[in-house]
């Protein structure tokens, strides 16, 4: 029997458990797709701090199995900012349902296109989901230049 899984709002006393996360599942579910160096480039200058404002604006949400955080996401009106999971929850659905809560955010105030920015391990995920490429680009996090995929659904 599956275990439930809640979602709710992030507040302040989860940034240390979402930078934990967060930074696990780039380490691990990223390493296919970029270098050790753009992996460390990228998760170098992030704190729990980082995490606060979005909490605060009320815009980041986690998903709860038995009171532990196994994920986290962040949209506003028209875009999904973030979808992760924990390493070894991966593959269990959470990333879906975060990712339906995310739209429902994102597609707020009659919003028709919805856009991201995907990590290249993610296409799959996004595209599963009704996301389409739309742009390859690159972006600058931390020091080191990664590539990824914008994307939208209609």
């Amino acid at each position: 029997m599956a275990e439930p899984l809640k979602i709710r709002s992030a507040i302040a006393t989860d940034a240390d458990a979402i930078h934990e996360l967060h930074t696990k599942s780039v380490q691990e579910l990223c390493a296919e797709h970029y270098t050790p160096e753009q992996i460390a480039g990228w998760l170098k200058q992030r704190t729990s701090a980082g995490y606060l404002p979005g909490i605060e604006r009320n815009e980041i949400f986690v998903a709860e199995a038995h009171f532990e955080i196994v994920g986290f996401g962040h949209a506003i009106p028209g875009e999904v900012l973030a979808v992760f999971v924990a390493p070894d929850r991966a593959h269990q659905g959470i990333g879906t349902a975060l990712l339906a809560h995310a739209m429902d955010i994102a597609r707020k105030n009659a919003q028709w296109v919805v856009r991201l920015e995907a990590t290249l391990n993610a296409q799959k995920f996004y595209e599963r989901a009704g996301f389409v490429v739309i742009d390859g680009k690159t972006v600058r996090r931390g020091g080191v230049y990664l590539p990824v995929l914008a994307m939208e659904c209609k």
